[in-house]
């Protein structure tokens, strides 16, 4: 017997009639009444007697009655276990480093919370290599990094793309440049993120492609510790566009020939649960609408 077969023979043994049944489970009479017969079939029990348009239980139909109610309250049960696990999944676990931290807490502390204050957020700000790991490992349910290739354990959806820029106050003579070059960057003293991020990895690549020496002061694990030494005229820094708050006394310059791309990361293969896909869905979503959220603050 299967479930289903289950639950076709208790209701009509409660109603002692196939047409009530039948009625009940929202089906016609005739595959109800074959239902009956096959399972008659494969107990090899007589389950039933006739009494003019109803039915009555055997012996056998009765004790099997029983027995298939135990059953079907496990069903419940266990069905009731699954959805109690599921809402376990109103919580969900992010990395999010902290350059692009700077436009993506803002939109889930904000607008997503108050579209869905039922599902709790836990976000950590490790680097970018830091987040990608954690994803990998199944500490965070999904993490938003800038650049991701080369993980073919993970599976990446692009959110967008953003220069690089070098930062500068914006009483630097470099402040109304449209652009500048890698060289013309690493003509100034700088302070950069730690060589975790995968920020600095792809600059110092980048420098080192280029045959350049930078003047590089200091790598710093904190984005807001970059801010202040050079809103202080002490270093410039390199970072993603998105990386520097448009009302800050900085300017982001864009550097020639230099980009990274924004991705929200899933473990590959792991089932995406509704709570993580109504995240997902809503930051593309805000990503695709909202073009001011990709501009740099140059």
């Amino acid at each position: 017997m299967n479930i289903q077969q289950m639950q076709y023979f208790a209701e009509v043994c409660r109603h002692e009639n196939v047409t009530k049944a039948a009625a009940s489970l929202h089906m016609s009479q005739s595959p109800l009444s074959q239902s009956m017969k096959n399972l008659e079939a494969e107990t090899g029990l007589n389950l039933f007697r006739h009494v003019g348009r109803n039915i009555q239980l055997t012996a056998d139909g009765q004790a099997l009655f029983q027995e298939v109610e135990k059953m079907l309250k496990q069903v419940k049960r266990f069905e009731a276990n699954v959805k109690e696990i599921a809402k376990r999944h109103n919580r969900l676990q992010l990395a999010v480093p902290s350059q692009i931290a700077t436009i993506i807490l803002p939109l889930l502390l904000g607008e997503f919370f108050q579209l869905h204050p039922e599902i709790q957020l836990e976000i950590t700000e490790p680097a970018g290599g830091a987040a990608l790991d954690m994803v990998e490992r199944e500490e965070v349910d999904l993490a938003f990094v800038h650049d991701a290739e080369g993980r073919p354990n993970l599976t990446l959806r692009k959110l967008s793309s953003w220069p690089i820029c070098l930062c500068v106050p914006r009483s630097h003579p470099l402040a109304d440049k449209p652009s500048v070059t890698l060289a013309e960057a690493a003509a100034y003293p700088l302070v950069l993120l730690s060589r975790k991020f995968i920020l600095t990895k792809r600059v110092l690549a980048e420098f080192d492609r280029q045959k350049l020496q930078p003047q590089i002061l200091h790598y710093s694990p904190n984005l807001s510790s970059v801010w202040n030494i050079v809103q202080q005229g002490i270093a410039l820094s390199i970072l993603t566009g998105n990386g520097i708050l448009q009302d800050s006394n900085l300017i982001a310059i864009p550097i020639e020939g230099l980009a990274q791309k924004g991705f929200i990361v899933t473990k590959k293969g792991r089932q995406i649960y509704a709570d993580e896909r109504c995240l997902i869905d809503f930051v593309r979503r805000k990503f695709a609408d909202s073009p001011e959220n990709v501009k740099s603050s140059h």
